[in-house]
């Protein structure tokens, strides 16, 4: 049982990594397109965008990691059935359920891994790849922290708490320094609205630093001709939630939650986390039946076809299941939860059915 449970983890691992690998590729390629947009500007040459895009190469395996998984599942269970060896081992008593456990074996393996790259690797390079890719856009004038994003512009240091997108920003404190340096007034800002010439900053609070003394003042709005380089923020903004790691996740929850603030978003992203290898196994576990039902004798071209829309409808379900946290107040758990575990529930119920 031993040597069949290696060839079909042997199978099922090769044809997985070769499905992640062309996926990857397709998705390297068009997000290098997009990169090309910026070379040329500021210091972003073409060698800085090919060492950002393979510094985002960790996240994307972990992200395509659930698709690779179904597709090189059902290649491979697709073509032990068409050479009849599923069928073989079926004979010498092995269950239906025998040959997806052996599977489910090989998959949790990978997922381990894939889990360690995405938690453990990915949010190092990311953020070494954001941070780079920032200072050489804005020529050394900007920073990305973890407290948000440092920008130097003309004789102001302005930080961004929160870029929303690259004309609407949340939490923007300015520091004026004169040409002698000293400075002259510090101003914080509840949001900035990028306007057709303009900045339209709301709830603007601040001090000025006069030979006199100190001047406090407040505005519910005011005007500034020009606050931030888009182009700046276009580069720093990282709003997609699936780039924090899970730690970051539950603080950020936790801060919400104490500040009495909606972390609906911050919890179904964290559940989404928490159920991506489990959806990755489903995915594997799901390509049992197909190989002995309707996949036996597809062809390649079918079976990717077959994959591609399985994988489709799983993503339609999770982005239905997302907005009804927030219009019918459903458990952002829940939320997560229920596709995968319809999908499950599908894959069982097939196997039951397997003749």
């Amino acid at each position: 049982m031993n040597i069949i449970d290696r060839y079909i983890g042997k199978q099922l691992a090769l044809t997985i990594l070769l499905m992640t690998f062309a996926l990857l590729g397709i998705d390297l390629f068009f997000y290098l397109v997009n990169e090309l947009r910026h070379v040329g500007k500021g210091d972003y040459t073409l060698t800085r965008a090919l060492i950002f895009v393979a510094l985002t190469i960790p996240r994307k395996i972990y992200l395509l990691f659930p698709w690779a998984a179904l597709l090189g599942a059902l290649l491979s269970l697709g073509n032990l059935a068409k050479y009849s060896e599923l069928v073989a081992m079926r004979v010498a008593t092995f269950s239906v359920m025998r040959i997806a456990a052996a599977a489910l074996k090989t998959g949790l393996i990978l997922t381990i891994i894939m889990f360690i790259c995405g938690e453990v690797i990915s949010p190092k390079t990311e953020k070494y790849a954001q941070r780079k890719k920032t200072l050489a856009l804005s020529r050394g004038q900007a920073i990305q922290t973890q407290f948000g994003i440092w920008v130097r512009h003309g004789k102001e240091f302005i930080n961004v708490g929160v870029v929303k997108q690259h004309d609407q920003l949340d939490n923007v404190t300015r520091y004026q320094f004169n040409d002698e340096l000293q400075l002259e007034a510090v101003s914080h800002a509840g949001s900035a609205k990028k306007q057709t010439d303009t900045w339209l900053l709301e709830n603007n609070e601040g001090t000025r630093f006069t030979a006199h003394g100190t001047e406090a003042f407040k505005t519910s709005e005011a005007q500034v001709p020009a606050l931030l380089d888009t182009e700046i923020l276009q580069a720093s903004a990282v709003k997609h939630l699936e780039r924090l790691t899970l730690t970051n996740l539950w603080r950020v929850i936790k801060s919400c939650i104490a500040q009495e603030l909606n972390a609906t978003e911050y919890q179904r992203a964290f559940w989404l986390k928490i159920m991506q290898p489990f959806t990755a196994l489903v995915m594997i576990f799901l390509a049992v039946p197909f190989a002995f039902g309707p996949l036996r004798s597809a062809s390649l071209g079918l079976k990717i076809l077959v994959g591609i829309l399985v994988g489709f409808s799983f993503h339609t379900l999770n982005s239905i299941f997302g907005p009804l946290t927030m219009v019918v107040g459903l458990s952002p758990m829940l939320a997560a939860l229920i596709p995968t575990l319809a999908y499950f529930t599908l894959g069982y119920w097939m196997i039951l059915r397997v003749k």
